[in-house]
């Protein structure tokens, strides 16, 4: 699931664009580095092999919004730059960091990954009718 694969890549040492914060508490995307990893088609084999290796058409999407709106749907919220935390000037970053929070996503909790469910149309409904959300079950990474 997008859960298990993003928390795959934000551990994963041969990625660069995706890290935790400071705080081990969210995710900061570089987005063109980003782009570049894990979205074009060509951008795997520009980054000497690494990427491909750790993450061979990690996500459907080709485009960055279409990553965006995934962790939306997921429960994720933008939020803003940290202040003083260093956030825009960790190493390695092409450009600004987005920062995106989910109380589901901790680096020291991946138990925490099956409470990560998509929003969906159904699982709207059944939450505003007071039912538990069902998921899929659990992938060998969760």
């Amino acid at each position: 699931t997008f859960p298990a694969r993003l928390w795959q890549l934000v551990n994963s040492p041969r990625v660069r664009s995706v890290r935790w914060n400071p705080r081990a508490q969210g995710l900061l995307v570089d987005r063109a580095l980003f782009e570049r990893e894990l979205l074009s088609a060509g951008g795997a084999a520009g980054a000497g092999g690494d990427v491909a290796a750790a993450a061979p058409g990690v996500f459907k999407a080709t485009n960055f919004g279409s990553f965006v709106r995934q962790l939306n749907l997921y429960g994720f919220h933008k939020t803003p730059a940290l202040a003083g935390a260093g956030a825009a000037t960790l190493s390695g970053s092409a450009g600004p960091l987005l920062h995106f929070c989910s109380p589901y996503f901790r680096r020291d909790r991946p138990e925490l990954l099956v409470h990560l469910k998509r929003m969906t149309r159904a699982n709207k409904e059944r939450l505003a009718a007071g039912l538990e959300v069902r998921s899929r079950r659990p992938s060998r990474f969760q």
